[in-house]
């Protein structure tokens, strides 16, 4: 398949808006204490979940042209990303609650532009577990995104865990981004109800590492 140039500059405008979510983590390490960010962000679920209401009845206040197929009819990725973000920093310590957002945001942005552009070449789309509601797990556990995307996904937010050394150990770090490879990389479904990998990366990343930081 030949190179689609509009369709990538879209898909890397839809990354662009996704990365400009590090301001939340940059400003909650270097300056914003840990209650006045959870009362941030619950403010942001609140305000996402207004929006969200009101778009999936009929009455949308901002344009959809970012939104995916998949989440017509449905909670959009962002209200999952801001509710992963509070609770990462209200269960999570500060260092571990700020490197798993940023696992989140530049890691599953890299990680779907990547993909974008792998689809673009193949013609092979990656799963996107919100499109196939009737799966369940052993569909999410046989149908991963591709070997490439995993290995992307695993050296990003690898990279990102280095740069919080020695604060978070080799092992944290080797463990969050396995956190978050598994988060991402298959289409999990638990009790007939499609967990999206906005909410689940941070969490997963963030429990992991935490657990690493007790052995």
């Amino acid at each position: 398949m030949p190179f689609d140039r509009q369709l990538f500059v879209k898909e890397l405008g839809r990354k662009a808006f996704h990365m400009a979510g590090c301001v939340i983590p940059a400003a909650y390490y270097f300056f914003v204490s840990k209650d006045l960010m959870a009362v941030l962000l619950a403010l942001c679920v609140m305000g996402a979940g207004v929006l969200e209401y009101l778009r999936l009845t009929g009455r949308d206040l901002y344009p959809t042209s970012f939104m995916r197929p998949s989440e017509k009819g449905r909670l959009a990725g962002y209200f999952y990303a801001a509710a992963s973000m509070f609770l990462a920093v209200l269960l999570l310590s500060k260092t571990v609650a700020v490197a798993a957002i940023l696992f989140l945001v530049v890691g599953d942005a890299v990680t779907g532009l990547a993909g974008a552009v792998l689809f673009m070449y193949t013609g092979k789309k990656t799963i996107d577990g919100r499109e196939k509601p009737d799966r369940g797990l052993a569909y999410a556990v046989t149908h991963p995104k591709p070997v490439a995307l995993m290995l992307v996904m695993f050296m990003i937010c690898s990279v990102i865990g280095l740069a919080f050394r020695p604060e978070l150990s080799y092992v944290a770090i080797a463990a969050g981004a396995a956190g978050a490879v598994i988060a991402d990389a298959f289409p999990w479904r638990v009790a007939g109800y499609t967990i999206d990998d906005n909410l689940s990366i941070p969490l997963l990343a963030g429990a992991l590492m935490t657990l690493a930081m007790l052995v």
